[in-house]
């Protein structure tokens, strides 16, 4: 007989009422939703023993009311033989005659009840404590050392803003280094899914997310970004200074004005403003935004000289238009260290007239003359609050988001509530117990087989979201489609319709080299040359301190460059900085690179994660099989989604197992066949000849393949003359020039 359990309390249950179960791994018509799932709905008498476990339900709170929004810790057991563990939520309350008659709950497992765990939840939102550390030249050099939270955190470089290029705006020389908040941090992507999990009560198995080394899951970074020019603070360091020329100034000596910080409205919160010398100080080294709102006059033939005066030695002069009269605003960005100072200074210069710079004891009002300073977090020095800086995106998405990068299985363990095993789907399927279930099939009742074709879709897309900066914008109008996108045409199939897409939230991790260069980074920067204001999160391989692109120099905590160094620390969408054929490509499909590589690697997502699924599913050989089968509480009790079923000639795999936990035996079964055996392409990429510049097959030197497979994996077929005697090849997509 069926028992529940409900937070170690037995519950009373209807006598003998069918409790219909639902064990189901994956909807076939929706191939981006590999998810394991156990659930069931079912009434509860409202017998004395259950109200009194759940408390007065029908009120909004109370003492012993049970909540409905809280999950209850839950275990079906037949016999003694557990079935399922999980845990169980309230979904309605029927009355009849104004007293209790039924309480409706829905039990579930493992992915089920992930989403709704997470629901809301975003990753600024995740304990990310233990990860924040202070800005400065050890912690950098640990990070590429792999010192540095044991290698979960890795210092890149990424353009937020700056618009670098050589000779004209380099990142660094050997007098000028980068600033340390010019790197961005970037976070191991496991320790991210690691805090979802901790964060939503869930364990999990993984031997993919365990992988190590070059091109393995370990090598996986999302930049810690989210927009900042400098990595954020776990304190407000933000500095801002307005303050007004309170009176006109005529003199015709070069002067500090006396702005004021007690003017009419001025701010000076962190009192970062000299009151007696007139002048600002910076509290840190830091990108400072300097706004000069002006107003004078002068008689015809003189004229009016206004400067921001750099710590006394640098005079940078505000433009001053020829004009008996002006009203202007003046901007410039400009990096400050720490006790760097800034005034403004003005000069009148007229024969005759009345001249002056115009003042106002009231900011932002009238004709006057003022100083607004901003400045974005400090450049170094400063406490990083990892969640703060972390991008825009719910927990959910960014499991999601995976789950569609690598195609994996999130599938719950029914004997062990909140813990799901997470592999890719092949791994998943390939680990499974062979079970032979001929003998259990009731063939008195209807067999089906039927094929996958009617389930099957004219074209299938893999791709990413569409990134913010211009590169990703340019080459989606340009092509019509994302960057890195691939596409499955089903031209066999006459039946096949509709368009099935399989999108992944994160943005692509689009390399590309600093303009004059060969350094290879991402470049977040929309078509106008500003920083994009929400970069979408993105993942990276980590390549480790890089020696193929030149030196580069870097200030260190008392800025003083240093320098020059070759290691250079290298992210992109390749599993190594120097790629070939047999490594990875975070794209879905194949494309031409914006940097210096060896070959295109045919690892792809797709390819490496995606085509053995697709080719299985929609082979012209796929079936999926529905029929009856008997089973013990045992074999259900032993049954993983795993498992490798045997029926009369051929394997399958289970999609949907139905049955009732009440009845002994009798089960609804759907069932695909399996078919490992089917090749994605009859030649398979595996190396490079680099004499010729082209593409090897079946890891021999002198096959060179065939025309469907080479152009199938994203690469070119190419006639060539030899002598007059013509031949092909299959070559490389070589390197493109990056728009500008």
């Amino acid at each position: 007989m069926l028992r529940l359990i409900l937070d170690g309390t037995e519950v009373d249950l209807y006598e003998n009422e069918s409790v219909n179960l639902t064990l189901q791994f994956a909807d076939v018509q929706n191939i981006n939703s590999s998810t394991g799932s156990f659930s069931q709905t079912f009434r509860l008498p409202a017998t004395d023993k259950n109200l009194d476990f759940f408390g007065p339900i029908d009120r909004a709170s109370g003492v012993g009311v049970k909540n409905p929004k809280e999950r209850i810790p839950a275990e079906l057991v037949s016999g003694t033989t557990p079935i399922l563990r999980g845990f169980c939520q309230i979904k309605a309350i029927y009355l009849q005659k104004e007293k209790y008659a039924d309480i409706e709950v829905v039990f579930f497992a493992g992915a089920v009840d992930l989403r709704s765990q997470l629901a809301g939840k975003m990753l600024t939102d995740l304990n990310l404590s233990s990860y924040d550390h202070t800005l400065n030249t050890n912690n950098i050099q640990n990070s590429w050392l792999g010192s540095l939270f044991t290698g979960d955190v890795r210092y890149g470089l990424i353009d937020k803003g700056f618009n670098w290029s050589f000779p004209d705006s380099p990142p660094w020389d050997e007098d000028d280094g980068l600033e340390q908040g010019e790197l961005t941090p970037f976070l191991r992507v496991k320790a991210v899914f690691d805090a979802i999990m901790d964060a939503a009560g869930f364990t999990y198995d993984s031997d993919f997310f365990d992988t190590t080394g070059e091109g393995n899951f370990d090598r996986l970074y999302m930049p810690v970004y989210n927009g900042s020019v400098s990595p954020l603070s776990d304190d407000d360091q933000q500095a801002t200074v307005r303050v007004a020329l309170d009176a006109d100034y005529t003199s015709g000596t070069l002067a500090t004005l006396d702005l004021s910080d007690q003017a009419t409205g001025a701010v000076d919160d962190d009192d970062n403003w000299n009151e007696t010398l007139h002048r600002f100080v910076a509290p840190y080294t830091g990108l400072f935004s300097v706004t000069v709102v002006y107003s004078y006059s002068h008689a015809v033939t003189g004229s009016c000289n206004i400067y921001i005066d750099n710590n006394g030695t640098e005079l940078l002069e505000v433009p001053t238009p020829n004009h008996i009269a002006y009203n202007a605003t003046y901007n410039i960005d400009i990096v400050l260290e720490s006790g760097d100072y800034l005034d403004l200074q003005g000069q009148i210069s007229a024969p005759t007239g009345t001249p002056k710079i115009f003042g106002n004891d009231t900011v932002g009002e009238g004709v006057r003359t003022e100083m607004y300073i901003t400045s974005s977090p400090p450049y170094s020095g400063q406490d990083i609050d990892m969640a703060a800086n972390m991008p825009e995106m719910s927990q959910i998405d960014f499991v999601l988001g995976l789950q569609r990068m690598f195609n994996l299985v999130l599938v719950p363990d029914k004997h062990k509530p909140d813990h799901l095993i997470v592999e890719p789907f092949n791994d998943y399927t390939s680990t499974g117990t062979a079970k032979d279930w001929t003998n259990k099939v009731d063939f008195s009742k209807d067999v089906t087989l039927t094929p996958t074709t009617d389930l099957q879709r004219q074209q299938y897309r893999w791709t990413y979201k569409a990134g913010g900066d211009f590169i990703s914008d340019q080459i989606q109008k340009s092509l019509e489609r994302v960057y890195g996108a691939y596409r499955v045409l089903d031209a066999q199939n006459d039946f096949a319709t509709g368009d099935q897409r399989v999108e992944t939230p994160f943005g692509q991790y689009m390399t590309s080299l600093i303009p004059g260069s060969q350094f290879p980074i991402h470049r977040s920067l929309k078509t106008n040359g500003s920083k994009v204001d929400k970069p979408l999160p993105m993942i990276a391989y980590w390549h480790g301190t890089s020696t193929n692109y030149g030196e580069w120099y870097l200030y260190n905590d008392s800025h003083v460059t240093i320098g020059p160094s070759s290691l250079f620390p290298s992210f992109s969408n390749l599993s190594t900085d120097f790629a070939s054929v047999d490594d990875k490509d975070l794209n879905f499909g194949m494309e031409a690179p914006f940097f210096p590589i060896e070959a295109n690697p045919a690892n792809t997502l797709y390819f490496e994660y995606w085509a053995q699924y697709v080719t299985e599913l929609y082979s012209e050989e796929a079936r999926l099989l529905k029929c009856t089968i008997r089973l013990s509480r045992q074999d259900l009790n032993d049954f993983e989604f795993s498992d490798r079923i045997y029926i009369r000639d051929s394997y399958y795999r289970v999609l949907k197992l139905s049955y009732d936990a009440n009845v002994e035996g009798v089960c609804s079964v759907e069932l695909i066949k399996e078919l490992s055996d089917i090749e994605v392409c009859a030649d398979v990429p595996t190396g490079f000849d680099d004499r010729q510049n082209v593409i090897t097959f079946n890891n021999s030197g002198t096959d060179y393949g065939s025309r469907t497979c080479c152009e199938r994996y994203g690469y070119e077929w190419v006639q060539f003359e030899d002598g007059g005697v013509g031949y092909q090849r299959c070559k490389p997509r070589q390197q493109t020039n990056q728009p500008t």
